[in-house]
């Protein structure tokens, strides 16, 4: 039986897309004969069956230097050495990298799981505007860009160029990875540009579905009133594009009488008494939503690597009107929602391709998301992850 230590910062329901992917991949490893061990900074991981869990401060999601140091710290402790010793695989599907070398010191297998660009971007992402390739210069112009306009510290600015020396030490630990799993070709072909020498290392998994989103007792007609909702999830956040969001919907409101409902977006002033907002929302909820909704928003300016809420729209029939970024042309090819995807960063645009699609009637847009709930449903076929995961992780 192949053992599985999985060392993940962040454990579902904490987190997001990344932290729900790591969960659902466990499932399947533990439900398919692995031995699996969580150790996480999360005090109150979700539970999978089998699974053994070891909850360590060591892990806070904080700043990347204190987390790097926490994390050589914990590679000294006599438990985690045990834990090291007595696995086959060292699993990262964050961001856990100081423990590469000490992994491959015991001869363990390391496999990377790569839920953003932190091998080839300082800060983890990769905003649309920039070039595929960059230099060092660049990279630190693009650095100061992100901590203004989206951490807006003034101490995390101060102590870049220590935790940029950091990132750049990083890159030669995730060099020495026997596997990295990348969650979409595009993110792959822009990891392999940056970092050649992972060329032959990278293998491509789509995530796996949430259960939630492919049931068979879920609704497959929507119900939509004469009431015409959109649906943002993105939160508040620059990079999800969510100053594009006020900038389009003033101008569909002067055509359409329109609700926009919003997730984890808490402040509620200046915004249009058409936007209803909730702060937290379980998938149960999110399905609810998404069968009363026209189209989803999703007007992001990074190239995000494999969106789940693309995905997830899609396997519930809704037509995603979303910016052409990461994974999102490789999601919608070949379907009708490709004919509603936008430049990103271009509001214009973005207008144009939601006006065309409130101009059609309730039958046209229940048809459309049939036809995406079936090409999403071959696209992310449950069997196929299973399989080329079990491959990847080598079941003994």
């Amino acid at each position: 039986m192949t053992a599985i230590l999985t060392v993940s910062e962040l454990f579902w329901p904490e987190g997001g897309g990344a932290e729900l992917a790591t969960y659902l991949t466990l499932q399947i490893l533990a439900k398919h004969g692995f031995s699996v061990t969580v150790v996480t900074g999360t005090k109150n991981p979700a539970k999978i069956p089998g699974v053994k869990y070891y909850i360590t401060p060591m892990l806070k999601s904080v700043n990347r230097l204190t987390r790097w140091t926490l994390m050589e710290v914990l590679s000294t402790t006599a438990y985690f050495k045990q834990l090291l010793k007595s696995h086959d695989v060292l699993y990262i599907p964050q961001a856990a990298y100081p423990l590469i070398p000490v992994a491959k010191k015991m001869y363990r297998r390391v496999i990377v799981h790569l839920h953003n660009y932190m091998p080839i971007r300082y800060t983890g992402i990769k905003y649309f505007f920039e070039p595929d390739v960059v230099d060092h210069a660049y990279e630190i112009k693009l650095a100061l860009f992100h901590e203004r306009h989206v951490q807006k510290s003034l101490l995390r600015t101060l102590l870049m160029p220590f935790s940029y020396l950091a990132y750049i030490k990083s890159k030669n630990w995730i060099a020495q990875a026997d596997k990295i799993i990348c969650v979409s070709h595009r993110q792959a072909e822009l990891v392999t540009k940056n970092m050649p020498q992972l060329r032959n290392k990278v293998d491509v998994i789509y995530n796996p579905p949430p259960p939630e989103f492919v049931s068979t007792d879920l609704p497959l007609k929507k119900r939509l009133g004469d009431e015409k909702v959109l649906l943002y999830l993105g939160g508040s956040g620059y990079i999800k594009g969510f100053h594009l969001i006020h900038k389009a919907f003033n101008k569909i409101l002067k055509k359409y009488k329109v609700k926009l409902v919003m997730a984890k977006v808490y402040d509620r002033r200046l915004l249009p008494h058409s936007y209803v907002m909730y702060s937290v929302l379980s998938h149960r909820e999110i399905i609810s939503l998404y069968s009363e909704t026209y189209a989803l928003l999703f007007p992001s300016i990074v190239e995000e690597p494999l969106p789940y809420v693309i995905v997830e729209s899609m396997l519930t029939g809704t037509i995603p009107i979303a910016a052409r970024v990461g994974g999102v042309p490789e999601i919608t090819k070949g379907t009708p929602a490709q004919h509603y995807t936008f430049t990103p960063g271009d509001v214009d645009d973005m207008v144009d391709k939601i006006d065309t699609l409130l101009a059609q009637s309730k039958e046209y847009i229940i048809d459309i998301g049939l036809k995406l709930r079936e090409h999403a449903s071959k696209l992310f076929d449950i069997d196929q992850i299973r399989d080329k995961l079990l491959s990847v992780f080598g079941k003994s």
